[in-house]
Order: structure tokens, then C-alpha cells, then sequence
């Protein structure tokens, strides 16, 4: 495959395949080349979110290519959600308000049975609907074991990316901070427009430090990225390959980063284009037109580049994720039945490594208020401790047994949040939220 408005027509009319059969006799394909308008771009990111790009084009039209040609009642669905109609979906899947997005199913392994939801861009105009319908499928499925699929994800909003993070862990999301090279005229890039002026007073010190690089910021807030916190208790995967790009890169990045789960790669590392893309014609808007840097391209012709590396937190806190990409934790080698039985033992690796980790559970199933005291009834499990906080103050912490548990705080009749934080042998392992 090859985009045309990414790319020049190859010099090539067909392309031969040389192979050998399972007959052991050599023989050749030889395919022509074909011509096909592709479906049209879905709307990205609007305002604010629209600055935090990060997106491949290439690899969003390749992905939107392979959908026409290989999975057309994708299209239909999406269709179908368009005029409102309930979609007609494959046995075992769940119907998504996104269907181009997400494709959600059960899958049965040799180790038992776990959902599988295939991310298949973060190139979306809404980063909160994004969240809410992730969450709502992962809720209507199977709680025993999560695989996150993000495999040819071109990427798009770093918001989605980053705002997912928070529903598969108990921790605090650190997102993944951004700089910029330090030259004369990203200085005036970053002045010139009000949403890159975190990064001038770095940007001005390095003329006395000689620093190559900015200050580290993030793009994403970082109360936005723990606003609603875990969503889902059981073990994940996260299955990535070499085209995941940007967008993409983040979230891979920070799952790793926040051990959320075991990160199953397909090759070697991401795509390592972990960084925020910017077209030509925004930074024509950020300058007047007498002392603008830059000069219309002829024929209408547009370009995108990168204008912020991202860096690892955590334990890799610092690292580059341009140029690296996320090493796997685990590497599986696609075999003859993953290319023509449907990733079938990629399916049963990914079960192997959800089988061995616990399932957890921490409901704030009930609240009640007496005498001033607020009694909170949990539904647990695998947790042998829960820390509660209320209007994000500690109040108490105890000691529960699995299945149901009623705590009470005295003295908090007037809070207006809960938190639960669950622990298992001295580690922090749940975490639920609720309004009260």
C-alpha cells in the first residue's frame, strides 16, 4: 500500500511476489498496481486538544485503507451508528457508539476466556467520549483478564492517549513530558503562541547553560489524567508492534511507565515516533504575515513535523521516546496460524501471561449516612486492606477480608467525595472513586 498524498506514485507498474508452496515448487504473483480513493479522514481534535497532536499520516491513511479493503462492515456499522440503527456485529463482539475505533470482543484461549478491544486510532475529536465509551465496553465484558490491542495505531490525540491510562490502574498517571530543541526560532515559536509559553523561560536560560533541550513539560494535565481513576480491576495486556506511532507511542510508553500490566510486542519496539506533530499552516497563524518565518508551499501543498520529543517517566524517567520507542516486556513471534487463523496464538500468549496475575475487585458497592458517620459497604477481592479518603483527606484505614466489607468513618456526614485505595501484602493493587 502507498498513499498518494503522502507519497509519489511508485516507478513500478506491478510488483512480483516470489514464494514457495507447500508443494515445495517455486512459482511468482505478479499483482498490478491499483488505484482507490480511500475513505475520508474522521474528525481529529478540536481547540485546545487540536495543539497536542500526535498522529502519522501515513500510517492513519494506511489504517484507513486496510479497514476499506479487509474489514468493510466496520464500515457499515459506523453507518448504521451514523443514522442511528443498531449495528449489525460478529458473534462474540460488542457493539461500540465508535465502531471505527474500538472493536471489542471474548476471546477463548487455552487458558481460559478474556476480552479482547483492538484501539485502532486515538485520532478522535473528543477525548472524553473516547474515554467513556473505553470505559463502558470494558464494563459490559469479562473482569477476569484485559487484552489492549494498539497494533497499526497511527495515533492522534495525546489526550486519549494519556486520559485512558488512569482506568486500568490504581496509580497516580504521571503523563509523559515534551521538550523542545533550543534554537532561535523555536524561541519565537513558543512566544509567538500562548500555549507554548510554559517553555520560554527554560528556553531563555539555555543561552546561559548551553542546554540542547527545553525544560520537560507535560501536555496533557495532570488532574485530567486522574480524574475518574480505575475503571478496571482485573490483569491487562497491552499487544503493540512496529507501527504504533505517536499518539500510540505515549500510551505504550505510559503503561509501561506506570506498570499497568505486561506490554506484548510483535517486534522488537514501537514505531519511536513518540513525539507532537504541527502542520506548516499553524505556525503560519501564530505570526504576522510581514514577519512571518515561514511562506505558503505552491499548489496547496501542506506538511507536518515533529516540534516536541517526548521522555519516559518512572523508573526510565528521561529517556527519549523518539528515535527508541517502548522495548516489550514479552516478545512473541507471529507464526503461520496468528497470519491465517485470526492471531490465534498470539491470543493464547497474551491468556498465559493474564492467567498468571490476580484478579482484583473494589466496589464501593453502597454509602450511607447515620448519626453523622458515613458507612461505606465494599465488594472486594484479593485486597486485605483498604485506605479510605474523603474529600481527598485520609480518614481511616483497615484491615477487610475478600467478597463484602462495611467500613465506617465517623465524623464525615458533609463529605462529597470517597476514595478507596486497596492493598495487597503492603502494595497499593485498586483504587475506587465515587461522587457522594
Amino acid at each position: 500500500m502507498r498513499s498518494l498524498s503522502a507519497h509519489l506514485p511508485p516507478f513500478e507498474e506491478w510488483v512480483t511476489v516470489s514464494y514457495i508452496g507447500t508443494d515445495g515448487v517455486a512459482r511468482e504473483l505478479r499483482e498490478n498496481w491499483q488505484i482507490v480513493e480511500n475513505r475520508p479522514s474522521a474528525a481529529g481534535p478540536a481547540g485546545e486538544a487540536s495543539l497536542v497532536l500526535g498522529l502519522v499520516h501515513e500510517s492513519e491513511e494506511v489504517s484507513r485503507a486496510e479497514v476499506m479493503l479487509f474489514v468493510p462492515h466496520v464500515i457499515e456499522q459506523q453507518l448504521a451508528v451514523d443514522a442511528g440503527r443498531s449495528p449489525d456485529i460478529a458473534a462474540g463482539e460488542t457493539a461500540s457508539t465508535m465502531p471505527e475505533v474500538f472493536t471489542a470482543r471474548t476471546v477463548q484461549t487455552p487458558s481460559g476466556t478474556f476480552v479482547h478491544i483492538r484501539i485502532h486510532t486515538f485520532h478522535v475529536p473528543d477525548a472524553g467520549a473516547f474515554v467513556e465509551e473505553f470505559v463502558r465496553l470494558i464494563g459490559e465484558l469479562p473482569q477476569n483478564g484485559l487484552i489492549v490491542d494498539v497494533r497499526g495505531n497511527g495515533g492522534g490525540s495525546v489526550w486519549a492517549s494519556e486520559l485512558t491510562l488512569q482506568t486500568l490502574t490504581p496509580r497516580r498517571i504521571t503523563p509523559e513530558p515534551f521538550q523542545f530543541i533550543n534554537t532561535p526560532l523555536n524561541l519565537r515559536i513558543c512566544r509567538s503562541n500562548p500555549t507554548l509559553r510554559a517553555w520560554v523561560n527554560s528556553m531563555e536560560q539555555s543561552v546561559e547553560t548551553g542546554a540542547t533541550f527545553s525544560a520537560a513539560l507535560p501536555l496533557t494535565p495532570e488532574d485530567l489524567a486522574n480524574r475518574i481513576g480505575q475503571q478496571y480491576f482485573g490483569p491487562v495486556v497491552l499487544i503493540t508492534n512496529a507501527r504504533c506511532y505517536s499518539a500510540t507511542d505515549v500510551f505504550a510508553a505510559g503503561f509501561q511507565d506506570h506498570a499497568i500490566g505486561t506490554v506484548l510486542g510483535t517486534d522488537d519496539n514501537t514505531g519511536a515516533g513518540g513525539a507532537n506533530v504541527r502542520e506548516q499552516g499553524r505556525f503560519m497563524e501564530d505570526f504576522p504575515v510581514a514577519s512571518s518565518p515561514y511562506l505558503p508551499l505552491p499548489n496547496g501543498a501542506g506538511m507536518r513535523v515533529a516540534i516536541r520529543r517526548s521522555l519516559r517517566v518512572g523508573e526510565r524517567a528521561g529517556t527519549p521516546l523518539e528515535d527508541l520507542g517502548v522495548v516489550p516486556d514479552e516478545r512473541h513471534r507471529m507464526t503461520r496460524r496468528d497470519l491465517l487463523e485470526g492471531n490465534v496464538d498470539l491470543m493464547a500468549r497474551a491468556g498465559e501471561l493474564l492467567r498468571s496475575q490476580p484478579v482484583r475487585e473494589l466496589t464501593i458497592a453502597d454509602v450511607t449516612r447515620a448519626d453523622g458517620s458515613l458507612r461505606l459497604s465494599l465488594k472486594t477481592a484479593n485486597v486485605d486492606r483498604v485506605d479510605v479518603y474523603l474529600d481527598r483527606r485520609p480518614r481511616t484505614s483497615v484491615d477487610i477480608p475478600d467478597g463484602r466489607a462495611d467500613v465506617t468513618v465517623p465524623g464525615a456526614g458533609a463529605a462529597t467525595s470517597a476514595r478507596v485505595d486497596g492493598f495487597a501484602l503492603g502494595e497499593l493493587v485498586a483504587s475506587s472513586s465515587r461522587r457522594l
